[in-house]
């Protein structure tokens, strides 16, 4: 990613679905090191976590979120970062409401289901299931 992570959402007063990716590393990772993991989420939202007290410090997880355009694109990114550097990742459609300040409130699963990390192919991008690939 040549240009810095975007985190907050600016669009406002809008209801819809995201791909939302939670993604745990299999162990953390320099900044660097995760931006260039999450390279292949290119036109994504990405928020990299790391612990409050070290702000700088190693990231342990990241979250990638926007509009589903190409599923076939999102599922080969995902099957890469489970073979490498990826240990879970938290995969699906969610529903979100954009108030009309900017915060974002994301509806909670309705399911979730739970797949070896070599079925990214089930991953079926339904609207409010989470998949979780470990």
């Amino acid at each position: 990613m040549d240009t810095p992570p975007t985190s907050a959402r600016t669009d406002k007063g809008v209801r819809g679905f995201d791909l939302d990716l939670h993604v745990t590393f299999a162990r953390p990772l320099a900044r660097d090191a995760a931006l260039a993991v999450l390279r292949a989420a290119e036109g994504f939202t990405v928020d990299l976590y790391a612990p409050h007290d070290q702000p700088g410090g190693p990231v342990p997880s990241a979250r990638v979120t926007g509009p589903l355009r190409d599923p076939e694109r999102v599922r080969a990114f995902l099957a890469a970062w489970l073979q490498g550097e990826a240990r879970v990742v938290e995969v699906g459609l969610r529903g979100f409401l954009r108030s009309s300040t900017g915060q974002t409130d994301w509806m909670p699963w309705r399911r979730n289901l739970i797949l070896p990390r070599a079925d990214v192919g089930r991953v079926a991008f339904e609207e409010g299931v989470k998949y979780v690939l470990e």
